[in-house]
């Protein structure tokens, strides 16, 4: 029930193209620059940085070390959240972040949190930021077309800055939110050069949900419909 009232998909289901491709449309975001979340890598990426850098950290049992744990498990708390939104300059060199995690009140799902979205580029002082170890390129490569195809930060429309969403029909209202926040924003700077990039990640967000005889039917099904 408290999921329900957070506006959280209590029974999400998987989407194959044509289920993204309906979303997306309802959702008016036909005519921008679409991509989708792979399922397993980037989780996975993200868990394997994660244990790298505690078990580096593992002998170290001073104030530091404990805090530099505390700190890479924040930032893989972070980077795994459903709803984002990124800054990220021409270069691919990120600058702000916001995470679903961070918003003061869930239910209104209010992303404009202390006037982050009230200035060019988005900036807040007052947000704690858990700093990621990846760049756009790095994230591009997670990620593949409506189509399937690979994408690299040189594939991107040029711009000065990209606005990266990660957005789903799990978390429903803060991805509503968020989009509609976006928007707004960009609406609002019509003299800015940045380009709304919408990264899907709804399957990657169910595959984490799912056990390993799950993880096999949805594999074998998606080899079958690609051949």
């Amino acid at each position: 029930m408290y999921r329900g009232v957070l506006g959280v998909d209590t029974s999400p289901q998987w989407q194959d193209s044509e289920d993204l491709e309906k979303v997306i449309r309802k959702r008016n975001l036909q005519n921008e620059f679409n991509l989708v979340l792979d399922t397993a890598s980037y989780t996975n990426a993200i868990k394997n940085t994660l244990k790298d850098t505690l078990y580096k950290l593992a002998s170290d049992t001073s104030i530091l070390g404990q805090r530099l744990k505390s700190k890479a498990e924040k930032v893989a708390n972070d980077d795994l959240q459903p709803v984002q939104v990124r800054l990220f300059d021409s270069q691919g060199v990120e600058s702000f972040k916001l995470v679903n995690c961070y918003i003061d009140k869930p239910i209104q799902s209010e992303w404009n949190i202390r006037g982050c979205f009230d200035s060019f580029p988005l900036h807040s002082n007052d947000i704690i930021q858990n700093t990621h170890t990846y760049d756009l390129e790095l994230l591009l490569s997670y990620t593949k077309t409506l189509k399937g195809k690979a994408v690299k930060l040189s594939d991107l429309p040029k711009a000065d800055y990209y606005l990266v969403v990660f957005w789903n029909s799990f978390m429903i209202r803060p991805s509503k939110k968020l989009l509609a926040t976006v928007k707004q924003y960009i609406a609002a700077n019509p003299d800015k050069d940045i380009k709304p990039i919408y990264i899907n990640n709804h399957n990657q967000q169910v595959w984490m949900l799912l056990d390993a005889a799950q993880h096999r039917m949805i594999y074998e099904y998606e080899v079958q419909a690609s051949q």
